[in-house]
């Protein structure tokens, strides 16, 4: 996938450090939660994330983190290290695959579960980025 994921060492994702990112660079960030062996999260992956003006909005307004629940490594939120499966639990998304998307503040403003197409999900990212979520109910 040729748009950039935001990973430590070992796997490890920061989400603390990325808030800090997002503040200076007044970007939202895109967690995108998926499972090994989930034919709805490698359809996202091939195609919904590969689609040329997806990508150029991800890469204007997000910062990316591609976050396989299976995966080794710890992800730092609200100043907790847990493991990523856990963090998809206890954030209450535990069902793939999943988007979800945090403020400059790290407060999670927006989610789309399940698999979105090219256009239904470019649709998101600019009601993500133009902060329209704050008109939905």
């Amino acid at each position: 996938m040729a748009v950039v994921s935001i990973l430590g060492a070992n796997g490890d994702i920061d989400l603390d450090k990325l808030v800090e990112t997002a503040k200076k660079t007044d970007k939202h960030i895109l967690v995108f939660l998926h499972t090994t062996g989930c034919p709805f999260c490698e359809r996202m992956i091939e195609f919904t994330f590969d689609d040329d003006d997806v990508k150029a909005h991800i890469e204007k307004d997000f910062l990316f983190v591609d976050m396989n629940v299976k995966d080794d490594g710890l992800v730092s939120f609200d100043h907790q290290k847990i493991t990523k499966l856990k963090f998809a639990k206890e954030i209450g998304y535990p069902m793939y695959p999943t988007c979800l998307f945090f403020d400059q503040n790290g407060e999670l403003v927006y989610d789309e579960v399940g698999y979105k197409d090219e256009a239904t999900f470019l649709k998101t990212l600019q009601t993500v980025s133009s902060k329209a979520y704050n008109d939905i109910d």
